[in-house]
């Protein structure tokens, strides 16, 4: 049965040593929750539990990052309250259990040996923003851009999967004359009628900074809409005042008159952990305030690579409010192997979504093209040309073709990480170390021979979701003369009457 409550429930935050004396107007305050970030495995360890060898491996990789100049792990208290106490062997307040996997919100913050494994397979900096921008402007489509205004150190919490992750250091500084220089190309150019603020973190820049930004774009008569892009509402909630609503309220109308710009809110949700009544409290604000908020979603294997993963971070991010936008495909960058899902196992869990989950709450499926291309739609559909099943197009070609928006082909693409056996074996070996239990590390690589021959994919597993199995996942009840899901109450019209006349009768 579907649960009533949708909501994740976190780690008491008394529960935890470290906190158990922090007051709830403290726990509540965002600059207590941002002074207080976990950036230290010292500190980590002393809010979950880790094994000396997990210890070692963490703080060796934070050295050799930081060595590198980098920066790569940020978690505010909060939300590191919605990891399981031992994230190795999770276990939830509500009985829950998640047997063949380690606690996601683990995965999505704190770096392990995975991240520094198949080190030459991926792209390097796959986006290369800087060679589509002008100042703080980049630009890939004709009528809308992205600004950013704020670097990605300034994120409340790192994501372990970021496209943008390799910029964790003070050489990537957003200057106020690149803001400047991206705003008067905004200004310029007449046919850009949309731009996203983005980062780093909008709403992490500072109050000043934002309110300057969106004042200015206020003033261009050719914009009609202002995304902000934000992670806050996920990783510090309580960091959604309405001190800063009123801020946003003000300054991006500031300049308008009657006609008023469309200002909507972009946030990221990935697992429905990430749903809390906290979050539901911060997206209640923005809404009372009559912004929409929307969400893009990133498929992460090992996270949120299964039918019910992503069925109950759907519909459980909607009934919060939240409405959907994307499911993007995890970069080919280095570094991100791991996390890579292939292709064509994801269509088939969103096609097989079709019916049985709300159009209103399934985002679209695409990947963000390497190299600035643009998004590739990659959903799947019930319709065919040529007389084939739909979903006999459902299978994996480790060299696909991939087109553009604008009709640019990208030729020979691959979407997951290449490798050798050995290597593979290896980085197999280490991560069942490290998590202590074998077959939950489960990457899925191409392997390649030394004279760069295609061997094999590694963790092919199509999902077999048969309609009883998806009732059961989605939490369907089974109508048992049909065994299904009642889709037709006339056909059990005496089964109801019969239910009906109990009800009156016991009312």
């Amino acid at each position: 049965m579907i649960r009533k409550d949708f909501r994740f429930v976190p780690r008491n935050h008394k529960s935890i040593s470290i906190y158990r004396d922090i007051s709830n107007e403290q726990w509540k305050d965002p600059n207590w929750q941002l002074q207080n970030s976990i950036r230290c495995v010292n500190r980590l360890k002393e809010v979950i539990n880790l094994r000396d060898h997990q210890l070692d491996s963490i703080s060796r990789i934070l050295d050799k990052q930081r060595d590198s100049g980098r920066d790569a792990m940020r978690i505010t208290p909060y939300y590191l309250s919605l990891m399981a106490e031992d994230p190795f062997q999770p276990e939830y307040s509500d009985g829950s259990s998640l047997d063949a996997k380690l606690d996601p919100i683990f995965w999505l913050s704190v770096p392990t040996p995975a991240n520094l494994m198949f080190d030459k397979s991926g792209i390097e900096a796959a986006m290369a923003e800087g060679s589509r921008s002008y100042g703080a402007a980049y630009q890939r489509y004709p009528n809308r851009v992205a600004l950013f205004v704020g670097e990605n150190t300034g994120c409340a919490s790192y994501c372990q999967h970021c496209q943008r992750g390799k910029s964790l250091d003070k050489s990537h500084q957003i200057l106020e004359k690149d803001i400047e220089k991206g705003l008067f190309y905004i200004d310029w150019n007449e046919n850009i009628d949309e731009v996203l603020v983005t980062g780093g973190d909008a709403l992490m820049i500072g109050k000043e900074r934002l309110r300057y930004v969106l004042g200015e774009l206020s003033r261009i008569d050719h914009i009609r809409s202002i995304r902000i892009a934000t992670r806050v509402p996920v990783v510090l909630p309580m960091g959604v005042t309405e001190e800063l609503l009123d801020t946003i309220d003000d300054a991006a109308q500031k300049h308008t008159g009657d006609l008023k710009k469309n200002v909507y809110f972009m946030t990221h949700i990935n697992h429905q952990h990430e749903i809390t009544q906290d979050f539901i409290g911060a997206i209640r604000r923005i809404k009372d305030h009559g912004y929409s908020v929307r969400n893009q979603t990133v498929l992460l294997r090992h996270i949120n690579d299964d039918y019910e993963s992503l069925s109950d971070l759907f519909r459980s991010a909607a009934w919060a409010g939240v409405e959907p936008y994307y499911l993007f495909q995890c970069h080919n960058e280095r570094g991100l192997t791991h996390f890579i899902n292939p292709i064509y196992i994801t269509q088939m869990m969103v096609f097989n979504m079709q019916g049985w989950v709300s159009g209103s709450v399934r985002p679209t499926f695409a990947v963000n093209a390497a190299g600035g291309g643009g998004k590739v739609l990659l959903m799947p559909s019930g319709y065919s040309i040529d007389g084939t099943v739909p979903t006999d197009s459902f299978r994996y070609n480790p060299d696909s073709n991939l087109y553009s928006w604008d009709g640019k082909h990208f030729g020979s693409y691959s979407e997951l990480g290449r490798t050798s056996e050995e290597e593979y074996m290896e980085a197999q070996a280490r991560m069942d170390l490290f998590i202590e239990r074998p077959g939950v590390f489960r990457p899925a690589v191409n392997i390649y021979s030394s004279d760069g021959r295609y061997i094999r994919t590694t963790n092919l597993q199509e999902p077999q979701l048969s309609n009883k199995l998806k009732s059961e996942l989605l939490g369907y009840e089974l109508n048992h003369e049909q065994k299904s899901p009642i889709t037709n109450p006339a056909l059990v019209a005496d089964k109801i009457d019969a239910a009906r006349a109990q009800n009156r009768l016991s009312g």
